[in-house]
């Protein structure tokens, strides 16, 4: 579990690092036809904030979501050339966060799901082979009829 959530932390970091990168890169006669990227460039961050944060705290996952695209734009605000940075990229980032997020939950309740029954299955398997073996070792000696 610790090595998987690492794992996601490594990958969600170089992810973080490259979309911060190309928010700062200014694209010639973009004229708003950006909207799309923004929106879909923002669903990973959130499947890897499940990820680290877990299903149980998709809430989480969703604010910092939207921390992290307004911080993107007050950051594009402060070093980018005027007009550059726009509240509706920060709607439309967190409307690819929430995607992602609910991508995610989606992805983990369907597991959740097709995995129990397995697990139970074989946990009942395992219990019945278990007590087999303790009721035969702890059963009495045979009678012996030939006296």
């Amino acid at each position: 579990m610790f090595r998987s959530r690492f794992a996601v932390a490594a990958a969600a970091a170089l992810y973080f690092a490259a979309l911060a990168s190309l928010a700062f890169v200014v694209a010639e006669g973009s004229d708003g036809r950006f909207w799309l990227w923004t929106t879909v460039a923002f669903i990973p961050v959130g499947i890897f904030l499940v990820g680290m944060f877990g299903r149980r705290r998709w809430w989480a996952a969703l604010a910092f979501s939207v921390v992290a695209a307004a911080w993107l734009e007050a950051a594009q605000t402060v070093w980018m050339p005027a007009g550059y940075a726009a509240v509706v990229d920060i709607l439309l980032a967190s409307i690819g966060g929430g995607i992602g997020v609910s991508v995610a939950v989606v992805v983990a309740l369907w597991r959740e799901r097709v995995e129990i029954p397995a697990t139970r299955s074989a946990t009942a398997a395992s219990n019945l082979a278990t007590s087999r073996r303790a009721s035969a070792s702890n059963s009495a000696a045979p009678l012996n009829l030939d006296r």
